[in-house]
């Protein structure tokens, strides 16, 4: 079971080339600080996720198999991710009991951050 990635695109912004810059988890909360250069100057990128259940960050370079399992359709970005084993994972060790998760995962130049939550994430760009 190959895991799918559906990537979410940004109207205003891209995520394209993103660092991540700083990231606060405070009472179930996950707000995501990124950073981003384009033909614009300096973008500013705040993703915020008012409920989690679970998340983990993992340098990019550690994720071998991920990465030649999508065949390089692994690009930054914010894609939900269909077939999720992290989500597999979390539903066995919690039993089912949450409903409508879904499994994020936002991936910059050097990490990739995997969110699993309730609430769809709200996103805002600034210079």
């Amino acid at each position: 079971m190959t895991e799918k990635l559906v990537k979410i695109k940004l109207t205003e912004s891209s995520f394209q080339d993103t660092q991540l810059e700083d990231f606060r988890y405070s009472s179930g909360s996950l707000e995501l600080v990124l950073s981003t250069g384009d033909n614009r100057g300096i973008s500013k990128i705040n993703v915020l996720f008012d409920w989690i259940h679970s998340f983990r960050v993992t340098d990019e370079g550690d994720l071998l198999k991920m990465q030649e399992e999508q065949k390089g359709e692994m690009l930054t970005g914010l894609y939900t991710v269909e077939k999720s084993k992290y989500l597999e994972w979390f539903n066995e060790q919690s039993v089912n009991i949450h409903d409508d998760v879904v499994h994020y995962m936002l991936s910059t130049v050097d990490d990739v951050i995997d969110i699993l939550s309730s609430v769809a994430p709200s996103i805002s760009v600034s210079k």
